[in-house]
């Protein structure tokens, strides 16, 4: 028992020593999860619709759901949607039949847009029963007060018809017409069929919409929430595993002496993080290329663009997180260290590049994802594989991407630099 004793109150006090692991081992978890507490506790999906030319009584139940609903043109409706500023374009088809235009490539925002839509119509022919239900009964009074009106009349020609006919000669009263006879036996009206005849309504008054049209931009209605994800799960499985490998190598390295005998050498510190980005380049070349061709081939996830697009952008992404890796690595005293400021400098990017959507998260998360390299990795696999964008719609990310690549290599050369001069 002494001896157990003894062993864990070393490992207490070599963690008592080591600052930057302690703080690292509470900091770390105590951000991931309150920025899981931030994601998983924003509100539901509102979609955003735009709307052209929708009739009256839709357009304002649409207006109450849970979605946020912009009027616009033809033209400019579609330029939203293919910019991902609208989740669906909604228009009249005809007369009577509603097109809903969906983006089509997240089925959980395709499924939000049709529950809003169905809430309305659902709420607007609610409305429009109330209306025909209040348009009935006035006809119907409107009818009952005619009918009485008309009753009344028939009542006053009966009256002075038998007042005519006592006065006629019995050899007149005889040649009367049989209709004049029968009125004025049973007192029946050739008026009431013509009252009836008033009492007519048009559905389409009160609810124009009665058939649902949809279509999709991108994908189909086969596509699932996985197809939507696997992008994500392609860049984060990258970034992840080329980050642990590239910064545990040169840690490793540095622990076995191998990189103190390369700095005996007129080896200086940009060639050997320019070898091992070469080389962790290449084999990320080699992970990706076998990676997106088991995903595409066997797993079936959607490419709608140009593969050789997506294995660049893997790259670039993977070259990422190897610059980051060796940044990482020279912050580090061990491997354990790495896997600590993986919690702050990984596992973050993770959670903010689209494995939850932003879109209802505070504008600043939003912001925060816009600096992170993951996000614009990941932005650019799904426009290529579920858009079929091309080159010049992802250049943006590309460059982002090449920028972050620069920076992390320049960052980690110079605390390559000062970390080595400190042992000389």
């Amino acid at each position: 028992m002494t001896n157990i004793l003894a062993i864990a109150r070393r490992i207490l006090l070599q963690f008592a020593h080591d600052k930057r692991t302690l703080a690292l081992l509470f900091i770390g978890p105590l951000i991931v999860l309150w920025l899981l507490s931030v994601l998983l506790g924003a509100g539901a999906y509102s979609p955003r619709l735009a709307t052209v030319g929708l009739p009256a009584g839709f357009q304002a139940a649409l207006e109450q759901q849970d979605a946020r609903v912009f009027l616009a043109g033809v033209a400019e409706a579609e330029a939203m949607l293919r910019d991902d500023e609208a989740d669906a374009v909604l228009s009249m088809h005809d007369s009577t039949t509603l097109d809903i235009w969906v983006e089509g490539t997240d089925s959980t925002k395709t499924a939000a847009v049709m529950s809003a839509v169905s809430s309305a119509l659902s709420d607007a022919r609610k409305a429009a029963a109330d209306d025909m239900g209040a348009t009935i009964d006035q006809k119907r009074d409107e009818l009952t007060e005619r009918q009485a009106e008309a009753k009344a009349r028939q009542e006053d020609m009966r009256a002075v018809l038998e007042s005519v006919t006592l006065t006629l000669p019995d050899a007149a009263r005889a040649q009367l017409p049989p209709e004049l006879a029968e009125l004025l036996e049973d007192g029946s009206s050739p008026l009431d069929a013509d009252l009836s005849d008033m009492f007519t309504l048009d559905i389409t008054d009160f609810m124009p919409v009665q058939d649902v049209e949809v279509s999709y931009l991108h994908g189909n209605e086969d596509w699932k929430m996985f197809d939507f994800y696997g992008p994500v799960f392609i860049g984060v499985f990258l970034f992840v595993f080329v980050f642990l490998t590239s910064g545990m190598s040169l840690v490793n390295e540095r622990g076995a002496g191998t990189m103190t005998r390369f700095l005996t050498t007129p080896v200086k510190p940009a060639q050997v993080l320019g070898g091992y980005t070469l080389g962790f380049g290449f084999l990320a070349l080699l992970q990706s290329s076998i990676i997106l061709w088991v995903a595409i081939t066997f797993i079936g996830f959607p490419n709608e663009g140009e593969v050789w697009l997506v294995v660049l952008t893997a790259v670039s992404l993977a070259l990422v997180s190897v610059t980051l890796g060796l940044l990482i690595s020279g912050l580090a005293s061990n491997a354990f260290q790495v896997i600590q400021l993986m919690l702050l400098f990984v596992v973050p990017q993770i959670l903010l590049s689209g494995i939850f959507g932003l879109s209802s998260s505070p504008q600043w998360l939003q912001v925060l994802s816009k600096c992170l390299p993951l996000t614009y990795g990941v932005d650019a696999l799904r426009a290529v594989m579920l858009r079929g964008a091309g080159l010049m719609d992802i250049c943006m990310n590309l460059t982002v991407l090449w920028g972050f690549i620069a920076l992390f290599f320049v960052l980690a050369a110079l605390k390559f630099r000062k970390k080595s001069a400190r042992r000389i």
